[in-house]
């Protein structure tokens, strides 16, 4: 970990890992809610497989983007079983792309290797990087 003031960290390139790795993942429909370099850390913040319909079309965001009646809609039970049988596809999807986007990472900025790998929240996914 780093502190502001430390003399030798590139903090450009900590906040470009941050940047290439959520929104590589948002792009495709990972749910990256947050992304940022913390105490010279890379966070991603976020969660694999889909929650919801609203995910799809507009990923990265907490709160409701859709009218009220489309809402509602994607929370009955016909919903829920669709979401979970997409599921069955998506989340190893998912997996991939997270160890994927990390890997790059690591492969663009050797140097922050221990910065990058650190603090992921899937890191049993990153073993061997």
């Amino acid at each position: 970990m780093h502190y502001w003031g430390d003399k030798g960290v590139d903090w450009d390139g900590i906040n470009d890992a941050a940047a290439y790795i959520g929104l590589g993942l948002r792009k495709w429909r990972v749910n990256i809610t947050q992304y940022k370099e913390k105490y010279g850390t890379v966070r991603v913040y976020g969660y694999l497989g889909l929650t919801s319909f609203h995910q799809l079309t507009h990923p990265g965001y907490v709160f409701n983007q859709w009218p009220e009646w489309l809402w509602k809609l994607q929370f009955t039970w016909l919903a829920r079983k669709v979401i979970q049988g997409l599921n069955f596809l998506v989340y190893p999807l998912h997996k991939r792309l997270y160890r994927r986007y990390y890997r790059k990472a690591v492969e663009k900025w050797p140097h922050l290797r221990e910065e990058i790998l650190c603090c992921a929240d899937f890191d049993e996914l990153l073993e061997g990087l």
